[in-house]
């Protein structure tokens, strides 16, 4: 199918997407015009604005695109994990940094403040807290089953968020001395990173 089929089909959003998902990929948020998409897409300059406002609105949508993938992946780890809460920790935080390590420019798009605009992107400001929901859940039937201390969920899952979302983005800017392309030692320091932070939170 032609681009031209692509659009008269009412693809042309997802083409978009894709397209600008790979020049986010490749240069970041600077190289990421509408001008630019639009070359790169083989359509109009004008074409992009039949569904993107402006730059703003296409940066809005491919974060929320990446919360929705990596919402997705976690939830797919939760569910190979098992019922026990310090595997499910492990697994989530595997594949949290396992998607930041693949996708470092949206990851940074993705918490550069974009999805805190209720307002502008209620959407993309409801999907952005899912993963944080995720966990919290996580921590609340750790709690329930006499796993994690305490009674209310917010300050353990805010504690294991924080550690995991540093750890990444540590890891995306190469600060910490782990060879993070040879999974076995990168799963191991992830296995002693949640080990030392579910102890943090575990019941005594």
């Amino acid at each position: 199918m032609s681009k031209a089929e692509h659009y008269h089909h009412g693809d042309l959003r997802n083409t978009l997407l894709r397209v600008g998902g790979a020049l986010l990929d490749r240069d970041g948020v600077v190289g990421l015009e509408l001008r630019r998409l639009a070359r790169e897409a083989g359509v109009s300059h004008t074409a992009p604005y039949r569904h993107f406002a402006d730059k703003q609105a296409l940066l809005a949508a491919l974060a929320e695109e990446g919360f929705t993938q990596l919402h997705t992946t976690i939830c797919g780890a939760l569910e190979a994990a098992g019922p026990a809460t310090a595997t499910q920790l492990l697994a989530m935080a595997e594949a949290y940094i396992n998607f930041a390590l693949a996708h470092p420019a949206r990851m940074r798009l993705m918490f550069s403040g974009i999805a805190t605009d209720e307002l502008a992107y209620p959407e993309l400001y409801r999907v952005a807290k899912a993963s944080f929901y995720a966990l919290r859940d996580v921590i609340a039937r750790g709690q329930a089953n006499q796993a994690i201390r305490g009674d209310d969920p917010k300050i353990p899952t805010l504690t294991i968020w924080s550690t995991m979302h540093g750890l990444a983005m540590l890891l995306i800017d190469g600060q910490i001395p782990i060879e993070r392309n040879d999974e076995d030692i990168r799963k191991e320091f992830l296995r002693q990173c949640a080990l030392h932070v579910f102890e943090g939170v575990a019941r005594r």
